[in-house]
Order: structure tokens, then C-alpha cells, then sequence
């Protein structure tokens, strides 16, 4: 499956690889190498809340792929300091 002759999966570092998931992390995060839920992906893309996730061909698909349950979704309120 995938892209003939690309493995993502082999520019991975190896400590990455190795990391613990969650039940509901159904998303790895070639960035900043983890494993979450795609929906906080989206949440990042859609508010911009994360300058590293600003230009990210992931965070799109995640925004994409979660459109319908984010349509309504309000920006998340930062925490009192």
C-alpha cells in the first residue's frame, strides 16, 4: 500500500518507532515523531494553535478528514495563568 518505492516509515528515528500509543492515537505525527489522535491534528491545523504544525501536509488531511465534526467547533480557550 502507499506510494511505490516511499516508506515514510523509514525516516522515522528509531526512539520514535518505539514509542507507547494510546488506544485512541490512530495518527503518527512525522514531525515531531508521536502518536495522536488525528483529531487534535485537525484542531492544531483548523485554530493554528501550534507553530510547528502552521504549513503541514498532515495537519491538511487531518483538518480534511475531520471536516464535518469540526465545521462547529469553537478556537480552544488558552489556560489561565
Amino acid at each position: 500500500m502507499g506510494v511505490p518505492g516511499l516508506d515514510l516509515y523509514a525516516t522515522v528515528s528509531p526512539r520514535a518507532r518505539e514509542v507507547a500509543r494510546e488506544a485512541d492515537d490512530d495518527f503518527f505525527c512525522l514531525r515531531y515523531e508521536v502518536w495522536y489522535p488525528s483529531r487534535d491534528c485537525a484542531v492544531r491545523t483548523k485554530f493554528k494553535t501550534c507553530g510547528g504544525c502552521l504549513d503541514c501536509d498532515q495537519g491538511r488531511f487531518n483538518l480534511k478528514r475531520h471536516h464535518a465534526a469540526l465545521r462547529r467547533a469553537k478556537p480552544p480557550v488558552p489556560p489561565r495563568a
